[in-house]
């Protein structure tokens, strides 16, 4: 049949006819020119700006088989427009060889699956046009992975996340896969195609599963080993180091102006500034911690000539021995990577500093980078001066979302501003708690910035007893941004609390040099700020806690800069149910505090803050069942023996040879189907809520018929002491809360031994002594369960004894 009797047939074929009748000529293999008026379908043509095709289903609706090329891009264009004409073309002849002439074996799509099609086609093309790839051949295994990433990120970065299924991830993805699928077809029609295969050797599937699992909460924290180190150090440099670079940022400040040069040209007043700026933060002296600087000085004379040139001589050493230098790729601009060279030296994380800082040594590494094609960019005074204060501004913006469960859009709608009467950020108020023995602070978010309606938010984000004065980790942060970056809001007039800075190579001078906050820049600035300040070289390849092999493998090669933002959500709520004893004691004590007003009874009221909650308690769960079914962790207490039983039965068989990710997913699917989810979790043990009648807090405040009642079985906090539940029918214990039960053992020996050393009268002390014996007993017991020397805890309780002898 002629293709001009397909075009003018007054009664046009079906899609399926059409099809059928240019097999031998396909339409995705024909010239442009030649296409326009030849019909895809009895009512559409190849030009027409929404194709509908015709279904042979039975009752199908006419939009179920379409797909609109009338889409609205970036900067007011129009997929339709002559400038994207080139797009439109190749995304067309993609969609019609889907059909005429699918690849690598592929059967061919029904008519009736276009309109699934379309809607993954449509995410992809707004996305592609946003980052400048408009041609398959730009489709590399780095721009699909940033891809993949933009998914990840909208599942897990809001509550809108939780609508993207798998169902709506596989609509999104499988238009990479069919643009690989159909590469062939393309490079006939003149079109290059995809340089490898998008996804490596992972499947589309695996990829569609991971990131419904992030959407359904499944998706990790943060593993410990990293989070820790990187809430530590910015906790660390909110104190001294902060006081310190608001300090070098106001000489600075006070060094640029020039108000005694009135009359003297612009530029000669710019140049002086300039020289006055640079000489002001040369003489800075940085204040001592732990009896050394915190940073070396910004003068390379005034650093310490010998450890400088000890320096020099081992990179000159190294570079005489090693032929490729070590690389780290950033925003896909590949630089050397000083931070391994320094390790690799021998000297501690951080020195690399003087590699980027010392105009000879930054010479030499640069010109053998040139020579690799990689850069080592050369860190001047006043480009310290703008990266110590993104430096400081990223250690907070971590602490207010590590230490609260912050979305990045919440961070970015925190306003600036002080509230004279009490000293706290406008955005931060004090309630009574519900028993009235403690303050929670609350703080207030805008969420202007991502809704079409603005609107306010409150997050519980820490508690302190009634009449205490310290104040939460967050608010600390926000006060030292709000200082910090008072100068820059004022250039541009805005009252957000944190802003862009854009200014190069210094610190902003002028409204240029200063933008609106973007969680783009937020997250750049924050991956910057681990890679450089927190060390993670010494990282082993797998957690102690395992959810996949290898799982902190790519946290050290990558230095920390695989982070996404809202992976802190679920390490808050990781912390809150399980406050690590490796937290720095400020953080330790927030996070304890939150757990409690969280548990008081009115303050976790954030639906952002209850589903990670839940979440986490879900992970949990799941690591404690895939720990047990592979036989790597025993459970004590009274429900331990019973619920290890039931997991070894059950999961063991179902996980057996599969790999360490596989077996978590099919552990957290299995802890939904058994109904374990149901777990309250404390530093000494779990609580399995088995039944009101089987948990001895109830019984203990003859609560049982009331708890009965209740749409969701809770403890009863009121009379829960570690003594009881460790009793208690419903409680377990994991090896996890083994330090708590092995302090608890050595406190109650040496409560009891202790009188002997003091030689005190011991007649009014039986029952004490009584209570303490039976507790140490009881600890002793469950040590011994989970692992525990109990002759090592004894050699601590003669040491705590001997201290006293000598304070005696």
């Amino acid at each position: 049949m002629s293709m001009s009797f397909v075009a003018d047939h007054s009664k046009p074929l079906t899609t399926d006819g059409i099809l059928e009748a240019t097999a031998a000529r396909p339409l995705h293999l024909r010239s442009r020119d030649k296409l326009e008026d030849l019909f895809v379908s009895s009512e559409s043509r190849w030009s027409d700006k929404r194709w509908v095709f015709d279904s042979d289903t039975p009752g199908a609706r006419p939009n179920h088989s379409a797909v609109s090329w009338d889409l609205d891009l970036s900067g007011g264009s129009n997929l339709c427009d002559p400038c994207h004409a080139d797009l439109l073309d190749w995304l067309k002849r993609l969609v019609w060889s889907a059909y005429a002439a699918p690849g690598d074996g592929s059967g061919r799509l029904k008519p009736g699956s276009l309109s699934a099609l379309s809607t993954g086609l449509r995410f992809l093309v707004v996305w592609s046009v946003e980052n400048d790839v408009v041609l398959p051949s730009q489709l590399t295994r780095d721009v699909v992975n940033a891809y993949v990433d933009r998914l990840r990120e909208e599942a897990g970065g809001d509550g809108q996340g939780r609508n993207l299924t798998e169902a709506v991830a596989w609509n999104r993805l499988r238009v990479i896969a069919l643009i690989w699928q159909q590469r062939h077809a393309l490079e006939r029609a003149g079109i290059a195609s995809m340089p490898d295969p998008p996804f490596g050797r992972r499947s589309v599937i695996a990829i569609v599963r991971e990131i419904g699992a992030i959407a359904t909460g499944s998706y990790r924290p943060i593993p410990s080993e990293v989070s820790l180190r990187i809430l530590n150090t910015a906790m660390k440099l909110l104190s001294v180091p902060a006081k310190d670079v608001i300090s070098l940022v106001d000489l600075s400040a006070s060094a640029y102006a020039t108000n005694d040069l009135e009359g003297r040209s612009k530029n000669y007043r710019r140049d002086v500034g300039r020289k006055r700026q640079r000489e002001a933060a040369l003489s800075f002296e940085f204040s001592a911690i732990g009896g050394r600087p915190w940073h070396p000085p910004l003068d390379p004379a005034a650093w310490d000539q010998s450890v400088v040139q000890g320096i020099r001589n081992d990179l000159a050493a190294y570079l005489a021995r090693v032929e490729e230098l070590p690389e780290v790729v950033v925003r896909s601009r590949r630089y050397v990577d000083t931070r391994r060279i320094v390790v690799t030296m021998g000297y501690r994380a951080g020195m690399e500093y003087f590699l980027h800082a010392c105009p000879n040594m930054n010479a030499v590494l640069s010109e053998r980078a040139r020579l690799k094609g990689l850069k080592c960019p050369f860190i001047s005074t006043t480009v310290r001066l703008l990266q110590l204060t993104k430096a400081i501004c990223s250690a907070a913006h971590i602490v207010v979302q590590g230490t609260v469960g912050l979305r990045i859009s919440e961070v970015c709608g925190l306003k600036a501003g002080i509230d004279e009467s009490t000293g706290l950020p406008r955005c931060v108020h004090i309630r009574d708690s519900v028993t009235g023995f403690a303050e929670v602070f609350v703080l207030t978010t805008n969420l202007s910035k991502t809704e079409e309606t603005p609107r306010k938010e409150e997050w519980t984000i820490g508690s302190r007893p009634k009449g205490a004065d310290h104040i939460p980790p967050a608010v600390q942060a926000i006060l030292v941004v709000d200082r910090l970056l008072a100068p820059y809001r004022k250039l541009i007039g805005t009252d957000d609390l944190f802003v862009t800075l854009v200014a190069k190579p210094g610190l902003p001078k002028t409204r240029s040099g200063v933008g609106l906050v973007t969680a783009d820049f937020l997250q750049s600035d924050l991956r910057a700020f681990i890679a450089e300040w927190v060390d993670l070289s010494d990282l082993p390849d797998d957690a102690a806690q395992k959810t996949m092999d290898r799982e902190l493998v790519p946290w050290r090669e990558s230095h920390g800069r695989i982070l996404k933002s809202h992976q802190w959500r679920k390490s808050f709520a990781h912390f809150v149910y399980m406050v690590d004893p490796m937290m720095l004691p400020v953080l330790q004590a927030h996070f304890h505090h939150v757990s409690i007003a969280m548990t008081d009874g009115g303050y976790l009221n954030n639906v952002i803050q209850i589903e990670d909650m839940n979440d986490i308690k879900r992970q949990k769960v799941a690591s404690i069942a895939l720990e047990i079914a592979r036989g790597g962790s025993e459970l004590a207490g009274r429900n331990g023996e019973g619920l290890q039983e039931k997991i070894l039965r059950e999961l063991g068989p179902e996980i057996e040879g599969e790999s360490t990710e596989a077996a978590y997913q099919s552990a957290f699917i299995y802890v939904e189907e058994a109904g374990l989810h149901r777990m309250f979790f404390e530093p000494y043990g779990i609580c399995g809520a088995k039944s009101a009648s089987e948990m001895a807090c109830h019984k203990e405040a003859g609560t049982e018929d009331l708890a009965r009642w209740r749409p969701d079985l809770v403890p009863n906090y009121s009379t829960r002491t570690p003594s009881l539940c460790a009793g208690c029918p419903s409680f377990a214990i994991a090896r996890w809360n083994l330090p708590f039960w092995e302090e608890r053992y050595v406190e109650s020996v040496f409560a009891v031994r202790q009188y002997e050393v003091v030689k005190m009268d011991m007649t009014y002390m039986d029952r004490p002594n009584e209570l303490m014996r039976a507790r140490a007993k009881q600890s002793a017991a469950l040590c011994r369960k989970l692992g525990a020397d109990i002759s090592e805890l004894d050699l601590r309780v003669e040491i705590k004894l001997e201290e006293l002898r000598h304070a005696s």
